[in-house]
C-alpha cells in the first residue's frame, strides 16, 4: 500500500512539475524540458513488440530504449542489476525446491506512471510460454518449474513456477538446483522484459502504435510519422519516430524534476527510406550528408547504420565492434519447391542440397561488400559466452566449422550425389525490402545459387498497411511486419534473417532448433497436441534433439557448454541453417554529441547524452497530427 501511495504522489508531482513549468530555458514563450537530438539509428521499423524482436536489429535497438529488463550486461561483459534491486536463493526443505526470489526496484514506473510490478513480469514470461505463441526466447525459461510442459501444452499455464508474492516480489521455482548465475544472464534479454497485461491484451496492434505503446525504460513513443504513401505500401518519402524521456523512469516520489534520471528530453529518429525515385543508400547518403554538413534545422549528430555504398569511405572514422548476431539463411524444410515438370517436392529436406547450397558461398567476398562483418565460420557468433563470463568466448574455445571460401566443385559432387538437376528447381529468397545489406547479400547469394543452375528469385517484403478498424474508426500509421509474419509461421522457402543473441550464451542460438525446445506455438484448438513442439525452419535431427535432452538433464553451464559446442557441430554437419556473416556494429558519433554508451548487446544508450549547444537545435512544436503515447 505504501508503494501504491508513493505513486500516486510521483503522478501528482509530475503534474504539477508540468503546470509550474518548472524548466528556465524558454523559447517564443515555450517551455524547454532538455535537448532534441536528431539521429540515425537503424532500418524503419514497424512493430515494436519485445518478445518479437529478436531477428531484426533495427527493432532490436529502439525495444532497447523503450523496455527495461530484469538484468544488464555492461560494454565489459558484467552483470548488472537494472529493474531488480535485490535478489535471494532459498531452499525450500518442505517441497524440495529450489527458489529464487527477486525484488524489483520502487523508483521506476511505466510512462503512465504505473509502478513496473512483479505481475508484469509474470504476464510477460508466461505469454512467451504459451503453448499458442511463437517464442524463440523459450526456452531461456526452461529451467523453471513446468515452463517445459507448459509450452509443450502438458500442463496448465497457471502450472508454472512463476509467482507474484508482492507488488514487487517475483518468486521463481526451478526445476533443481540449476547454474543461477547463467539463469541472470537469461533475464538481460529484451524479450523477457515485463509487460502490461492490460496494455497487451486491450489491442492486437498495441506495439505499432504510440497511443497503445506503454513503457519502461528511458524512452517513451511520442510520434510516429511514415511519411506520404500512395500506393498501399510503406514506399514512403519521409519517415521519423520521435521518443520522449520516461517521466517515470528512475524517479523517486520526492524528485524535484523530471530530468534526473534521463538527460536527452527528445530522441528524434530520422529512417532514409527511400522515396520511389531513390535507392535505399542513396537515402541514407542524405543522412551522412545530414551528419557531415547538416545545418541548425537539419543536422543529425549520431549514425548508427551507415549507408552501404559510404561504408569504405567511413571505415576509418567509423567506431567498430563486433555484434552477437549471425545474418544467416533458413530452409524451409516443409517447403513444396518447384520443378520444371510443374510438380513439386521437399528439395530442401535433402541433406545434400542443404551442404551444396552453402560450399558455394563465397562468405569471404560478402563480408567485404558489407564492410562491417566478418566471414562465417561457424553458427554461434563473437562475444557469446562459453559459461557466463566474457572472459572465454564460445567461438575462441568451438573454433572454425565451415569454410568461408566457395567451393563450387564440392557444391556439385554434393548435388551428383543426391541426384539433383539444379535447373530443374525454382525457389525464392525471401528479404526485408527496407535492409540494404541484407538485399545485397540475396543478391550475392542468389547468384552464387545460380551458377549452380538453380532458377532464384529474390522477394523484396515490403509491410503492409493495416487497415482493420479500431472501435469502428480507421486506424492511421500502423503497418504489418509481413516479413516477421512470414518468419513466424514458417511461410517461406529460403528466408534471410539476422539471428540475435537473446542472451550472451550459445543456448539462445541453438535451442530454436530441436524439437521441444524451438518456442513454436501450437494450434491449442486440435484435437490432439502434439507431444513436443516442432523445431524451427523445419528441421527435425534425432541426434540433435537427443543433444538437447542431454543438455537439459544437467543444470551448470560448464557442464552444458561442450554438449553446446557438439550440438551447434550437428547442426552446420546437416546445414540446417546456413551462417553467412557475423554482423558488425559501425556508428559514427559528432564531436558534439558525449556520454553515448553501448552495452554488451550493442544496444545504444542515449539515457544520458549530452549535446553542446542543444538549445540552438530546438524545434519546440510538433505538427498537429502527431500522436501521443501515455502519459
Amino acid at each position: 500500500m505504501k508503494k501504491r501511495i508513493a505513486a500516486l504522489i510521483l503522478a501528482v508531482l509530475c503534474i504539477l512539475t508540468c503546470l509550474t513549468g518548472c524548466h528556465d530555458k524558454q523559447i517564443n514563450g515555450e517551455d524547454i524540458k532538455g535537448s532534441e537530438i536528431k539521429i540515425f539509428l537503424s532500418e524503419l521499423v514497424y512493430d515494436l513488440d519485445p518478445a518479437y524482436c529478436l531477428n531484426n536489429d533495427s527493432a532490436l535497438q529502439i525495444c532497447g530504449l523503450l523496455y527495461d529488463t530484469l538484468f544488464t550486461i555492461d560494454a565489459n561483459g558484467k552483470l548488472q542489476k537494472s529493474l531488480v534491486d535485490n535478489y535471494k536463493i532459498i531452499k525450500d526443505e518442505k517441497n524440495d525446491e529450489y527458489i529464487m526470489q527477486l525484488e524489483l526496484r520502487d523508483d521506476t514506473s511505466w510512462s503512465d506512471g504505473v509502478y513496473v510490478s512483479a505481475e508484469d513480469v509474470v504476464f510477460a514470461w508466461k505469454r512467451i510460454l504459451d503453448a499458442s505463441n511463437n517464442s524463440d526466447a523459450a526456452a531461456l525459461l526452461y529451467d523453471i518449474k513446468n515452463a517445459k510442459e507448459a509450452k509443450a501444452g502438458d500442463c496448465s499455464i497457471d502450472d508454472v513456477g512463476i509467482y507474484a508474492v508482492d507488488e514487487l516480489v517475483l518468486q521463481i521455482s526451478f526445476v533443481g538446483d540449476i547454474d543461477y548465475d547463467a539463469f541472470l544472464l537469461n533475464l538481460t534479454s529484451v524479450a523477457l522484459a515485463p509487460l502490461k497485461e492490460i496494455t497487451v491484451s486491450a489491442n492486437v496492434d498495441w506495439s505499432k502504435k504510440p497511443a497503445t505503446t506503454v513503457c519502461s525504460g528511458p524512452f517513451m513513443i511520442r510520434r510516429v510519422n511514415y511519411g506520404t504513401d500512395t500506393d498501399n505500401k510503406a514506399n514512403v518519402e519521409y519517415t521519423q519516430i520521435i521518443l520522449e524521456r520516461n517521466p517515470y523512469y528512475r524517479r523517486t516520489a520526492d524528485a524535484k524534476y523530471v530530468d534526473t534520471s534521463v538527460t536527452p528530453y527528445r530522441l528524434i529518429l530520422d529512417f532514409a527510406y527511400a522515396s520511389k525515385e531513390d535507392t535505399v543508400s542513396m537515402a541514407k547518403e542524405n543522412v551522412l550528408n545530414k551528419y557531415v554538413n547538416g545545418t541548425e534545422d537539419e543536422k543529425v549528430f549520431y549514425i548508427g547504420d551507415i549507408a552501404l555504398s559510404q561504408r569504405a569511405a567511413q571505415k576509418d572514422n567509423a567506431t567498430v565492434t563486433d555484434l552477437m548476431s549471425t545474418h544467416t539463411y533458413y530452409f524451409n524444410e516443409n517447403a513444396e519447391i518447384l520443378k520444371k515438370d510443374g510438380t513439386t517436392e521437399k528439395l530442401f529436406a535433402n541433406k545434400n542440397v542443404r551442404l551444396a547450397l552453402s560450399a558455394v558461398i563465397d562468405r569471404n567476398a560478402i563480408a567485404e561488400a558489407v564492410v562491417f562483418a566478418k566471414a562465417a565460420d561457424a553458427f554461434v557468433p563473437n562475444k557469446v559466452f562459453n559459461v557466463t563470463s566474457a572472459k572465454e568466448e564460445f567461438r575462441t574455445v568451438g573454433g572454425s566449422l565451415i569454410s568461408t571460401s566457395a567451393d563450387t566443385a564440392k557444391a556439385q559432387s554434393l548435388l551428383a550425389e543426391a541426384g539433383i538437376t539444379a535447373s530443374d528447381w525454382t525457389f525464392t529468397i525471401l528479404v526485408r525490402a527496407e535492409d540494404e545489406v541484407h538485399m545485397q547479400i540475396a543478391t550475392m547469394v542468389s547468384e552464387a545459387w545460380m551458377s549452380l543452375g538453380f532458377n532464384v528469385n529474390v522477394k523484396a517484403q515490403t509491410p503492409d498497411v493495416n487497415d482493420d478498424k479500431l472501435a469502428g474508426e480507421d486506424v492511421k500509421d500502423i503497418y504489418d511486419d509481413t516479413f516477421n509474419e512470414k518468419y513466424y509461421d514458417n511461410n517461406y522457402e529460403v528466408i534471410a534473417v539476422d539471428v540475435l543473441a537473446n542472451a550472451p550464451t550459445a543456448m539462445s542460438f541453438l535451442a530454436p532448433f530441436a524439437t521441444g525446445y524451438s518456442g513454436q506455438g501450437q494450434d491449442m484448438s486440435a484435437a490432439e497436441l502434439l507431444s513436443a513442439t516442432p523445431s524451427k525452419c523445419g528441421y527435425v535431427s534425432e541426434a540433435y534433439d537427443a543433444k538437447f535432452n542431454e543438455i537439459f538433464s544437467v543444470y551448470t553451464a560448464a557442464e552444458r557448454a561442450p554438449l553446446l559446442h557438439e550440438a551447434e557441430q550437428i547442426l552446420l554437419e546437416d546445414m540446417a541453417v546456413m551462417p553467412v556473416i557475423f554482423n558488425q556494429n559501425a556508428t559514427l558519433c559528432s564531436g558534439d554529441l558525449t556520454d553515448v554508451t553501448m552495452s554488451y548487446y550493442g544496444f545504444h544508450i542515449f539515457t544520458k547524452a549530452s549535446l553542446k549547444n542543444w538549445i540552438n537545435y530546438i524545434e519546440t512544436t510538433l505538427p498537429e497530427e502527431e500522436e501521443t503515447a501515455a502519459p
